[in-house]
């Protein structure tokens, strides 16, 4: 019998993974930190997969049988969870040996957080270093141009997301992650560590690869979301966020519509302007209780 009350919960979704799956769970049977339990959620795979988990005799790992829905399986690995944090790991991505006790006690030090991330080093078809922002402001604007935090790397509070009914939402194609993100930065703080986390496989058959197109419509969605929050958010007694809320920015979607701008450049431009327009309210505030 595995732990019942375990600091961590490490969960991995695992479809078709027979010719990686072993060294993922390596990876994370030879943490630093022990007092985890692993939870293995089996998406409906048709290859050898469940069987390569199931030869596994570690108390801390439990097989979970699912059908074919990659949203499902998430939320049931959510709703399973014991752990008072939850660790993110793809199928086929690698834990560095110390991830897990490094996340552990920067959460416990850090109350306030209610997810973090980090780096992740590349391997495979590409290999290089895959950093990100670090502070809570920087990642929230980003996300109005793309997704700040890695899956593969993430801590969550569990009681954070069971206080607030947060799942992985349909709709998101295979986004969901960057929309989970989003919806925590809205209430609550995020943060990265700048320390490699996971070794992020690359190939010409991961998801990312092989659902590219869908992916980037459900991107476009999320920024324009992340857009309409931080407007939502302006004063309207601040002439220059008014300006730029009813006359400028909806010029600027109409511009973006009509194909004047490509994707990359109307999001590069909204990040830039909301991004200035909130330093100069929050240097403005700062400045009159001084």
């Amino acid at each position: 019998m595995g732990n019942n009350n375990p600091a961590i919960t490490v969960m991995t979704p695992v479809y078709n993974s027979e010719s990686f799956i072993k060294e993922t769970i390596d990876s994370v049977l030879c943490q630093t930190f022990t007092d985890f339990e692993y939870l293995l959620l089996d998406d409906g795979s048709t290859d050898n997969s469940g069987a390569i988990i199931r030869a596994y005799n570690d108390p801390r790992i439990s097989y979970i049988r699912c059908s074919h829905d990659f949203i499902g399986t998430q939320n049931r690995g959510l709703e399973l969870a014991k752990g008072k944090y939850i660790a993110q790991l793809d199928h086929d991505d690698l834990m560095t040996p110390e991830r897990l006790e490094i996340q552990y006690r920067f959460m416990e030090e850090n109350p306030d957080i209610v997810a973090c991330g980090g780096y992740m080093q590349r391997f495979g078809r590409r290999t290089d270093l895959w950093d990100n922002p670090l502070k809570h402001e920087e990642i929230i604007e980003s996300m109005i141009r793309f997704n700040p935090v890695h899956n593969s790397t993430v801590c969550y509070r569990r009681a954070f997301l069971e206080l607030h009914h947060i799942r992985l939402e349909r709709g998101y194609s295979f986004t969901s992650d960057y929309k989970i993100f989003s919806e925590l930065a809205k209430i609550g703080k995020l943060e990265n560590l700048p320390v490699v986390l996971t070794h992020y496989r690359t190939s010409d058959k991961q998801t990312t690869a092989l659902y590219e197109n869908e992916m980037a419509k459900a991107d476009i969605k999320i920024k324009q979301e992340m857009v309409q929050y931080f407007l939502s958010d302006f004063d309207d007694n601040n002439i220059f966020q008014n300006k730029a809320k009813y006359i400028l920015i909806p010029r600027l979607e109409q511009l973006f519509k009509s194909g004047f701008f490509s994707f990359d450049t109307y999001f590069d431009f909204m990040l830039e302007m909301i991004s200035g327009l909130r330093k100069v309210e929050s240097d403005f505030c700062c400045g009159s209780r001084q």
